[in-house]
């Protein structure tokens, strides 16, 4: 009797779902882990055929949130596991695992950024900042960790001047639910470039805007539900007066692009997010300096607090763009450059460009 029940049960579960899934229509997007679902697959007679099905089944799957929700409660609060797809909690903050180090993408790396580096005038001034990503700060010995010591020291041999910023940096820098670093915590980051870079350092008066239904792009993937948290982007006089002109959004003529903030990835505010060049000029500088930025996604926050330093900024992400485009764009003389990149990007640096 027992095992009729059981069977009938699992019958019912199996009828019950497929009918939800007929039902329902299939979203494009998953707005919680940001990304686009899977499509059903055209009919084909091969091995693969069945992985695609599979796989637009699992992406469609009814209630598929609650349940991924439900499964990380179960791992995380009743079995007590540390991680959960290697997602980490900890004292509100999610981390993901990046481990392990990966050597050939280091290589990569710095072939990709001598490449560049060959390509500079011998009047350029060459700066590279590595920012550490925040499971650097992360104190927890069960933790599987990238092998800081050996990136960084992998990456000297870049042979540029190096402004090294690990030690100026805390946890409570970048956000709890996201990778990135806070706009509002990084002017000591400006400050410590200005030791290197010699630029005349200044305090500046912000008015600090907020957003505060910023969720950040690990939670969506920790499948764990809590409150938001508050974005922040800076303004003064300086940087809403600036020119800005954007290779793919020729509209956009503000460092800020606050229709950003209403999608998927509100941290995609500064510098439009994934634009791969742009140039910015301040009239109105003391300075007749330049500066050219080769950057990550990091690069987008801190960008805006360095145009009271120089003239021109022209940023460029070899992410989306590859030096056979940016090098006809740019006249390299007597610029600063400077390098910027996370630890992540070191670590996964088949995204650039050659």
């Amino acid at each position: 009797m027992k095992d009729k029940i059981i069977t009938l049960l699992f019958i019912g579960y199996l009828f019950f779902f497929g009918i939800f899934h007929l039902i329902l229509p299939d979203k494009e997007i998953s707005t919680s882990e940001r990304r686009k679902l899977t499509t059903f697959p055209e009919i084909e007679l091969t091995s693969e055929y069945i992985t695609k099905v599979d796989k637009y089944l699992l992406d469609h799957f009814p209630f598929r949130d609650e349940f991924r929700s439900l499964k990380a409660n179960f791992n995380y609060k009743i079995l007590n596991k540390l991680d959960n797809n290697d997602i980490y909690l900890k004292d509100n903050y999610i981390f993901k695992s990046e481990y392990p180090t990966n050597e050939k993408s280091i290589n990569k790396f710095k072939e990709t950024i001598t490449k560049i580096k060959n390509m500079l005038n011998s009047d350029n001034k060459t700066y590279l900042m590595i920012v550490p990503d925040k499971n650097y700060y992360l104190n927890e010995s069960n933790f599987l960790q990238l092998d800081y010591d050996y990136i960084y020291d992998e990456i000297s041999e870049l042979e540029m001047t190096e402004i090294d910023i690990r030690n100026i940096m805390e946890l409570n820098d970048y956000y709890e639910t996201d990778t990135h670093w806070k706009q509002e915590k990084i002017d000591k980051v400006v400050k410590k470039m200005s030791e290197v870079m010699d630029f005349d350092y200044e305090v500046q008066e912000y008015t600090e805007n907020k957003y505060d239904k910023f969720y950040g792009v690990y939670y969506g993937e920790s499948a764990i539900n809590r409150e938001p948290e508050v974005l922040t982007y800076l303004t003064n006089d300086t940087i809403n007066n600036v020119t800005v002109k954007y290779l793919e959004n020729k509209k956009l003529t503000t460092i800020y692009n606050l229709e950003k903030l209403k999608g998927l990835d509100g941290y995609e505010v500064y510098l439009d997010g994934a634009s791969s060049f742009i140039e910015i000029e301040n009239k109105n500088s003391k300075s007749n300096k330049e500066l050219i930025i080769f950057r990550d996604s990091f690069g987008s926050s801190l960008t805006p607090l360095l145009v009271n330093y120089y003239q021109k900024i022209t940023v460029v992400d070899n992410r989306y763009i590859n030096s056979g485009m940016f090098k006809d764009m740019i006249d390299f003389k007597d610029q600063d450059v400077l390098f910027l990149y996370s630890t992540l990007i070191v670590n996964n640096s088949g995204s650039l460009k050659g």
